[in-house]
């Protein structure tokens, strides 16, 4: 609509034409902005007065679209404050939802005019057939030598890097100090996840360990991270089938609800993989080899106690709040002119929605549907994903303690009513105990 007056605009105007800046509307195909001529004199007064209205016209269907995105994209991001239990923690990362759309903020149109040389995939495979380990193993080992070569050469500069290579030509930053600010003023407002001690030096010292490595490398940062999230939805699979196998204990609701979880984190995954994040050997060598490794202890850990198991992957997702909230904050700009990619708009957009329903158990089915546009609104979705998974973690702790069922969202709602009443009953327990 707004092309086609923008069209019968510039027939009434004179043909010579100064752009005045850009209109922010919601993306349309082969529409990314809509530019206000200048007025030029003419030789027929009726045809100036003919512009003029025209102008008006454009200048007001404009103002209004904008009225109505911005209140539009609040509402979409912070809608499930209504379905929270009250905790602080969870209060707060609803209030970081509500930060990230910000009306004062850009809008999220898509401004840029060339593609970035994103790294796409045709599909979600990686090799060509699930063969015997020693022939995947000799494959990989020999496709990971090639590029031990390359990035060699380009450290010692005998090979240029690609300038137009991803991430480096997005030009993104994310400061250490800022995310560390961040996290200080959740926990200082009562959002200090209380976990095991021996969980919080762990996860002191993994902070500090990427606050290190990936300095001024915030895509190889985040692809690192979501390699590493995957791995405790892996892994509480793997123990609840052993539970189940021996005979012990079945809960197929709720791992349904963690391979919810980890397809959310595969598809963050693979958009830091399309942005790049995976391109030097030694990133990948150190993620995955750290992978391994974190899998079989929490095998243990929730051997032992499924509720530290949970607790500690909540404190994993809450800072992941504060690292992706705060890269919005300091991004945001440079976001906003950027594309989304192919499997991005795929999983949030066009895609088969239900897992992506099924891993957020404090919202309703089909209530949220994120826009997909841009990398701002990509990066915007992937942190109110990790706000989800801190509410999933919480629930999953009451789970382990008190029996407060967790179910998929798209059951009936008589699991969730029998939940809530028993977390209701056992809250009230403690603060009858506490009297004494």
């Amino acid at each position: 609509f707004l092309h086609q007056i923008s069209i019968l605009t510039s027939r009434t105007l004179s043909s010579r034409s100064e752009p005045a800046g850009k209109l922010h509307v919601l993306p349309q195909p082969r529409l990314s902005s809509t530019a206000t001529p200048k007025l030029c004199g003419h030789v027929h007064s009726e045809n100036n007065k003919a512009g003029m209205r025209s102008f008006l016209a454009v200048v007001a269907v404009s103002a209004s679209a904008t009225a109505f995105v911005v209140p539009a994209r609040r509402h979409a991001l912070t809608r499930r404050a209504a379905h929270d239990d009250g905790d602080t923690i969870t209060q707060l990362i609803d209030a970081k939802e509500a930060e990230l759309a910000d009306a004062d903020a850009v809008t999220t149109t898509k401004t840029t005019t060339t593609m970035p040389n994103y790294v796409e995939q045709a599909n979600y495979f990686d090799g060509d057939r699930p063969a015997p380990a020693w022939e995947l193993a000799q494959t990989n080992f020999l496709k990971q030598g090639a590029t031990i070569l390359g990035q060699v050469a380009e450290s010692i500069g005998l090979q240029k890097r690609d300038p137009g290579a991803v991430p480096a030509s997005l030009g993104l930053v994310l400061s250490n100090e800022a995310v560390t600010e961040a996290e200080r003023k959740r926990e200082a407002s009562g959002g200090r996840v209380d976990a095991h001690p021996v969980s919080r030096k762990l996860y002191d010292v993994g902070c500090l360990f990427l606050d290190t490595l990936f300095d001024e490398r915030p895509i190889q940062r985040f692809w690192f991270l979501e390699v590493i999230a995957r791995i405790p939805y892996f892994s509480y699979v793997s123990m609840l089938h052993l539970y189940e196998s021996f005979g012990w204990w079945r809960g197929p609701e709720l791992r349904k609800v963690h391979n919810a979880e980890e397809w959310n984190e595969l598809h963050h995954l693979l958009i830091m993989e399309a942005l790049g994040g995976n391109s030097l050997w030694s990133d990948r060598f150190l993620g995955y080899h750290v992978a391994i490794g974190y899998y079989w202890i929490l095998n243990v850990v929730f051997f032992f106690s499924p509720r530290i198991a949970y607790q500690f992957m909540e404190l994993l997702e809450a800072h992941a709040v504060d690292t992706y909230g705060t890269f919005v904050v300091q991004n945001r700009e440079r976001l906003a002119e950027l594309p989304a990619p192919a499997v991005a708009t795929s999983y949030y957009s066009s895609g088969d929605l239900y897992l992506f329903d099924d891993f957020q158990v404090s919202t309703p089915p089909e209530t949220r549907r994120p826009d997909c546009a841009t990398l701002l609104d990509v990066f915007t979705n992937i942190a109110i994903d990790e706000g989800e998974h801190v509410k999933t973690m919480q629930a999953c702790q009451d789970y382990a303690r008190i029996g407060a069922r967790v179910v998929s969202p798209h059951m009936d709602g008589a699991h969730a009513a029998e939940s809530r009443e028993k977390w209701v009953r056992w809250a009230a327990e403690v603060n009858e105990a506490a009297k004494h």
